[in-house]
């Protein structure tokens, strides 16, 4: 295992080098061997971390579902990759999983760890003290070590001799730790899929000409309002030196501001049709895998996930660029794909699924240029639709009746103090009656809302452009009784863009059809 991942990190830094060669090890355990230690989320958050870095052009190394000689291995093949790349080099450690400390260090446990007391696990748990070691010989500038791992202390109480929580390491001169939460406290799996901790971190990171102390500053913020306080993250920085390090860049042009504020927006609103639009209006954008790796994580919940661990053979999981042998039976485990991720139950080989395809994959598999979800829904790959739905989301309460729809929503831009519909609005709306609003009639209730921009005079525009998307939705067959009252939001209750480069003034210009649950 050793020599492999040494073969493995050489061709990684075989690549041209970057102005800061960047090396990031990422581990995820969530399949643990001893009943009732197991998590749901450390695996997925190893997944986004890995694409969120990926993005940054760090070179990434994953090993899910670790044993201690594979956490130690990796360890070792981590040093090795900086020490190689140089003293200009930048580390990146990501652990997410079981995490404990006893006597005042700290334990980053394995997935084979059978403990009974806490002599267990100081016999067979890798100190993060080990990792320190590695860093010190490979000398590199500057290391970011996050620990998402402080989850619990999975020992009984009545053996436990110290609280759950991690305890601060004092080592930090040229490193930046970052952990979910307070020294000696304990943080929370997530109930969505991801942790409170790695999905903030996620969403914020790529970030342009924001500093490491204030992104963790702002992850910390973000994740103490999200969990009502309950979960405070915690960071020991001994960085030096007398420029700033940002993992997206300190210098950002106007196009890369608006990107990556579209792109924390999206993120933010865990609104699969959002995510696809923002993919739409950035094609080319670095983040492509982190936005993918988060579509994927939304659309597919994937809540057996622990049950399909449950049966995975043992054996981490070990990938990095370069990486030219096939992965072996220990390495890939069946219902899992070589990256990783989890693509089928358990069950027989020849019915394992393929890893979700891209929208571009699925279209040259088809030999098509354009998709049925294009056809009657044309609109959202629009970026006003886009950013018209993340500004109002950023409005909306979670409860309200319709947030639930907010994705399949509808909205119509018009002109300057106008209430005519255009011919591409009226052929959305008559592909959004056919499609959409006629079948959620007959269970559910519809609304039109609407706004006008500030430089607009006259106020019964607003109503006007409401009662027009009405009256062709009805004329195209939807009935007039599903429909509420319409709300006018008038210009005193405006939209406001995301990040998206948008006219705001044009934004406001609207009605939209919403779907109320």
């Amino acid at each position: 295992m050793r020599t492999l991942l040494a073969a493995t990190f050489a061709a990684m830094i075989s690549i041209p080098a970057l102005a800061e060669p960047r090396i990031a090890l990422v581990i995820g355990n969530s399949q643990y061997e001893t009943p009732g230690w197991a998590l749901e989320n450390p695996v997925r958050d190893a997944r986004l971390m890995k694409a969120a870095l990926e993005g940054l052009d760090y070179e990434v190394m994953t090993v899910f579902n670790a044993d201690e000689d594979e956490m130690e291995d990796a360890f070792a093949a981590f040093g090795a990759a900086l020490k190689e790349a140089g003293p200009d080099a930048t580390g990146f450690f990501f652990f997410a999983g079981h995490g404990v400390q006893s006597e005042g260090l700290n334990y980053l446990i394995p997935t084979d760890l059978v403990a009974y007391n806490e002599a267990d696990i100081w016999a067979n748990a890798p100190r993060l003290e080990l990792l320190f070691r590695y860093l010190e010989n490979a000398g590199n500038a500057a290391n970011f070590i996050v620990l998402d791992a402080c989850r619990n202390n999975p020992l009984p109480a009545a053996v436990r001799t110290t609280a759950g929580g991690l305890a601060p390491t004092g080592r930090v001169r040229g490193t930046l730790i970052a952990y979910s939460t307070a020294p000696g406290a304990v943080a929370e799996d997530g109930v969505g899929g991801n942790s409170e901790f790695t999905l903030a971190l996620s969403e914020l990171i790529a970030q342009p000409g924001v500093s490491a102390e204030t992104l963790f500053r702002r992850v910390a913020t973000r994740v103490e309002q999200r969990t009502g306080y309950r979960q405070q993250p915690w960071i020991e920085s001994g960085l030096r030196g007398t420029e700033d390090y940002c993992f997206a860049g300190c210098e950002v042009d106007d196009d890369e501001k608006a990107e990556a504020a579209a792109l924390m927006a999206s993120l933010t609103s865990e609104s699969p049709g959002v995510l696809k639009s923002f993919l739409a209006a950035f094609p080319d954008t670095k983040s492509r895998a982190l936005v993918e790796t988060r579509l994927r994580q939304l659309e597919a919940p994937e809540p057996t996930e622990l049950e399909a661990l449950s049966d995975r053979p043992q054996g981490g999981l070990l990938e990095a660029p370069g990486l030219s042998d096939p992965p072996s039976d220990n390495d890939v485990g069946r219902g899992y794909n070589s990256d990783g991720d989890l693509i089928a139950p358990l069950g027989n080989e020849e019915e394992d699924a393929a890893a979700p395809l891209t929208e571009g994959q699925i279209k040259a598999v088809l030999g098509v240029d354009t998709l049925i979800g294009d056809m009657v829904a044309p609109w959202r790959k629009d970026v006003m639709q886009t950013a018209a739905k993340a500004a109002f989301m950023t409005r909306t309460i979670e409860d309200a009746p319709e947030y639930a729809r907010l994705d399949d929503a509808l909205f119509v831009f018009f002109g300057f103090e106008s209430a005519e519909v255009s011919q591409e609005a009226t052929e959305n709306i008559e592909l959004f009656a056919d499609v959409t609003a006629s079948g959620h009639a007959e269970k559910g209730r519809l609304r039109v809302g609407s706004g006008c921009s500030g430089d607009e005079m006259k106020a019964s525009i607003c109503r006007e452009r409401a009662r027009s998307v009405e009256a062709l939705l009805v004329a195209q067959g939807v009935p007039k009784e599903a429909f509420e009252a319409y709300q006018n939001y008038g210009k005193h209750r405006p939209l406001k863009d995301p990040g998206f480069g948008i006219d705001e003034q044009a934004m406001n210009r609207y009605a939209m059809v919403q779907l109320l649950e």
